[in-house]
């Protein structure tokens, strides 16, 4: 795996505007049908909560030092209109992804939309900086390898926290390292340089900033990222996103750029 670690920040702190919940399902084998007993709580998904709180520890440290100044500094001296036209530019750079993940999964429908959004963008929005399809009524879709996982049947996976790449699920971490290799994203960055992951991680920081007051007023953050974390993965991958207030439901999931850094020292 070769990838600039300033984008995780974001990952780390995506499931802030979410509050604890009591929704959860316990780790379950491929095979075997979803139950969700009323009584499940969100501590039968972490039987690693040790590590878990370790690499949380390490996180939050990395962050307040390296990722959030930087994230601060990107949004006081790019303009509103940059910092803008950067989160289209990658937020479009991802629909091919989502649109293989929504053909997996048997949406060929909202596959074709995706691919329809990434083009039309492409072409008359200056690469994807500008959002034309947004004004001409083409939906924004959103899927990624971890939901198709789920939907083939992997429902229930234990949390899991990476050192640097923040919070997450067995299944999910399994499909971020997939889609770092097929993703435009990975292909960009591994042929432009280490500029476009570093501006990928940058906006992805600076756009969960207006989140950080709920986690400064959590008792334990710890259990509000990863409950937060679980609930709205879970939702994602059973539909359930109208039982969710709209603040609940990020813009997009992050990827991981892949990046060579062997150029660096060239």
């Amino acid at each position: 795996m070769r990838h600039n670690p300033l984008f995780t920040a974001a990952l780390l702190l995506a499931t802030l505007a979410a509050a604890p919940a009591a929704l959860a399902q316990q780790e379950t084998p491929l095979e075997e049908p979803l139950t969700t007993p009323a009584n499940d709580s969100m501590s039968d998904l972490d039987p690693w909560q040790g590590f878990n709180r370790r690499m949380h520890t390490l996180n939050m440290g990395v962050d307040r030092i390296v990722f959030r100044p930087a994230a601060v500094g990107y949004q006081k001296v790019t303009p509103p209109v940059v910092r803008a036209g950067v989160s289209n530019f990658f937020r479009n750079l991802g629909q091919p992804v989502v649109a293989l993940n929504l053909l997996l999964q048997g949406r060929p429908g909202q596959a074709g939309t995706a691919l329809g959004r990434f083009g039309f963008n492409a072409a008359l929005g200056f690469g994807g900086f500008l959002d034309p399809a947004s004004s001409a009524n083409i939906p924004f879709r959103d899927a990624d390898i971890g939901q198709t996982l789920g939907r083939y049947g992997w429902k229930r996976s234990r949390y899991l926290v990476m050192p640097l790449f923040g919070p997450g699920t067995v299944r999910d971490v399994g499909g971020r390292l997939t889609t770092t290799r097929i993703s435009p994203i990975s292909r960009l960055a591994s042929e432009v340089g280490p500029g476009v992951t570093f501006v990928y991680g940058l906006d992805a920081r600076a756009s969960v900033l207006q989140f950080e007051s709920l986690l400064a007023e959590a008792e334990d953050d710890y259990l509000l990222i990863r409950d937060a974390y679980l609930q709205r993965r879970r939702c994602y991958i059973d539909d359930c996103s109208g039982d969710l207030p709209d603040y609940l439901l990020p813009d997009y999931e992050y990827e991981l750029p892949d990046i060579d850094f062997r150029i660096l020292g060239r």
